[in-house]
């Protein structure tokens, strides 16, 4: 493992907050292709972004969803199921994964800019390439009965 400089800085300028979506129809999870992002470009990734200075994570994940597939989704629609603590050179984040069932859903690619596709996939047969951490995330939800909390990538270098 990498040898990290722990710095004690008050305005935590390396750590973010990030919130995603494990939208649901039956045992598909919607799968979002990355393209022009400068981040694990021609992944799939869960519906995702990062909150806001003075949002809260609902209020994030809801902006995001709209934002991204044009789905307006109320807070009782959506439920808080995991959280993870991942590194991400150079960025260490702190993810709030939400669940939603989409099977009254179509969702409308609305960031062709940065997302190739929109797809639904089953959780026992996921696209390939998929983002680590997110991979890692559907696997713990597939293994929860309750909320779960983990962290990922402390372990290996970037």
């Amino acid at each position: 493992m990498e040898k990290k400089t722990l710095v004690n800085d008050k305005k935590r300028e390396r750590t973010r907050i990030a919130v995603y979506l494990m939208g649901m129809r039956g045992d598909a999870v919607l799968l979002a292709k990355r393209q022009n992002t400068g981040h694990m470009d021609g992944h799939w990734s869960l519906v995702a972004g990062h909150v806001y200075e003075g949002e809260s994570a609902t209020q994030a994940l809801l902006r995001e969803v709209k934002e991204e597939c044009g789905i307006d989704l109320s807070p009782d629609a959506i439920k808080l199921i995991g959280a993870m603590h991942h590194y991400s050179h150079p960025y260490d984040y702190v993810n709030f994964i939400f669940s939603a069932d989409l099977t009254h859903h179509e969702p409308i690619n609305k960031e062709e800019h940065k997302c190739e596709m929109l797809a639904f996939h089953s959780v026992h047969e996921l696209p390939d390439p998929l983002v680590h951490y997110v991979q890692e995330m559907i696997k713990q939800n597939m293994n929860a009965q309750n909320f779960w909390i983990c962290e990922f990538g402390w372990d290996y270098k970037d």
